[in-house]
């Protein structure tokens, strides 16, 4: 089963993880959408941009596992974390189009290794210039990403001892690619179309009433395995070395939380939010399934997970 094939620290799997994505996402070439979102970025090629939708959310599961394993965030090597990120990302229909924060979670991730790699480290300036900069690039493309700003401060207080050259240079890489941004819309006298409103305005336009009751089953099961999982992490923070225990506690504490504050700038887009906090929760929840000692418990608990995404894509 699944599970036990994604324990496997092979990367021979990493192509089962491709194949994995292609397969969640193959309904999106057939189906239409009765709801149209008008936010969706989009190269007004279908196929196109389910491709590139693919190719995004592969490509991340895969290096957010080669994250997890080289900081040690989940207990044993495995590819678990690729194969819950995969799933969150195709859990619905909904969200099988190209949108902006499939595409700026990019960003994110490559600014998340570099907050992990600041861990004790004297000469931190070029990552601290480099994650506020990747940061403000995502924020670019979706607005309320720019919370994850002070994510990184906190990041900086917890992990080092910051002096105010750290703080200076990390607000100079979050403003260079917002003054190049400003300086092009006045180059091409295009000021009067910068609105941060309609950077907040909802991407996925759909509420809990408008989800399918597979879809509804979906996040009941999941919602129950994240408690579970952050009481499992609990008593794996306990066991683990300090080193370790900070790294979890910035990528499950302030990660997920600063995450769930976008969903006060997106003016409560519970989806887009959902794929926002699948990059700390796809670790929580692989920590979780990695301890899970019966084998057949694990699978079923995934298997509830996967029904209950794939029979929302028919309902």
């Amino acid at each position: 089963m699944l599970i036990g094939v994604f324990k496997s620290n092979q990367k021979l799997v990493n192509m089962l993880t491709i194949t994995l994505t292609i397969v969640l996402w193959l309904p999106a070439f057939f189906m239409d959408l009765e709801i149209e979102f008008s936010h969706l970025v989009s190269t007004n090629i279908k196929w196109l941009d389910i491709v590139i939708a693919i190719f995004l959310i592969a490509a991340q599961s895969i290096y957010l596992n080669i994250i997890v394993g080289e900081y040690k965030l989940v207990k044993d090597n495995s590819h678990l974390t690729s194969l819950m990120f995969v799933l969150f990302n195709s859990c619905c229909l909904l969200l099988l189009n190209l949108n902006q924060v499939v595409i700026a979670n990019t960003f994110v991730l490559i600014a998340f290794h570099q907050l992990l790699r600041m861990y004790n480290l004297k000469n931190n300036y070029a990552i601290l210039f480099n994650a506020s900069f990747l940061i403000a690039l995502a924020s670019l493309i979706y607005l309320p990403y720019i919370a994850y700003f002070f994510l990184l401060w906190l990041t900086l207080i917890y992990t080092a001892t910051p002096k105010w050259r750290d703080f200076t240079i990390s607000l100079i890489g979050l403003s260079i690619p917002l003054i190049y941004f400003i300086t092009y819309k006045f180059v091409v006298n295009d000021l009067s179309e910068i609105n941060f409103n309609n950077e907040l305005i909802t991407i996925f336009n759909v509420r809990w009433s408008e989800f399918t009751f597979f879809l509804k089953l979906f996040f009941i099961v999941f919602t129950v395995i994240t408690l579970l999982s952050f009481m499992s992490l609990v008593s794996t923070l306990n066991r683990s070395g300090v080193r370790v225990k900070k790294m979890l506690v910035v990528v499950v504490g302030w990660m997920s939380v600063f995450g769930l504050t976008t969903l006060f700038m997106n003016q409560f887009d519970y989806l887009a939010t959902f794929l926002i906090v699948s990059i700390p929760l796809a670790i929580v929840i692989a920590n979780f399934f990695q301890n899970i000692k019966k084998t057949w418990l694990a699978e079923i608990l995934f298997l509830c997970l996967l029904g209950g995404s794939i029979l929302s894509y028919f309902s």
